[in-house]
């Protein structure tokens, strides 16, 4: 009995555990998002407010035109991009797939009124005011001058959004089909068979 206990107890440690490890991750889609050249910026990305780091994140910018401009579907965290952001849970510094080679490739800068956290929400997108007097606090579009864009081209501001957050639930598993064996194969495994199991009563006899 005090093993069942135990065991029962260990189970409800690893539940808690497991259900606290994902507390934290909460999915902020962009809502709304408007540059000032009539371009717009959608998509969203998972925060864990405990750790400060991002994942899944599927962002895509159009143009004034409203055809494809870019894609994001990772951050700069100072290695692949000259610059990290210094608070990742209000600045976000979007980059491409590839940042092996900034050059010509864009960035997405959104900061954000306040801190993402776990509790989720909708937070507002500080735009970008001219004339422009500091980088930081302001939401923009850049193409990179350089591999590792130290320097921020043209720069598309972003005039209006917000992010909305809400507890992020994993994709259900994929179910994997087991195939069935077809009638005639059944019927020669049958056969195959049927003399492994008249082999033991030949013996005994």
């Amino acid at each position: 009995m005090s093993k069942l206990l135990c065991a029962g107890a260990l189970a409800l440690a690893f539940a808690g555990f497991t259900s606290a490890s994902h507390a934290a991750l909460v999915q902020w889609t962009l809502t709304d998002v408007r540059f000032a050249d009539g371009g717009t910026a959608s998509g969203s990305y998972v925060f864990d407010a405990s750790t400060g780091s991002y994942s899944r994140i599927g962002i895509a910018t159009t143009a004034p035109d409203g055809s494809a401009a870019a894609s994001f579907s990772s951050t700069c965290d100072g290695a692949n991009c000259a610059e990290a952001s210094p608070d990742p849970a209000q600045f976000i510094i979007f980059a491409p797939p590839d940042t092996s080679d900034m050059t010509g490739k864009q960035v997405l800068l959104i900061d954000l009124q306040s801190p993402m956290t776990d509790a989720g929400g909708t937070i507002p997108i500080n735009p970008m005011a001219q004339p422009v007097l500091a980088l930081r606090s302001k939401a923009f579009s850049t193409v990179c001058p350089d591999a590792r864009c130290t320097i921020p081209g043209d720069l598309r501001l972003i005039e209006s959004g917000e992010v909305v957050g809400q507890a992020y639930v994993p994709p259900a598993a994929t179910p994997v089909a087991v195939p069935a064996m077809a009638p005639g194969g059944l019927a020669l495994l049958s056969l195959l068979l049927a003399p492994l199991a008249w082999l033991p009563k030949r013996r005994q006899r």
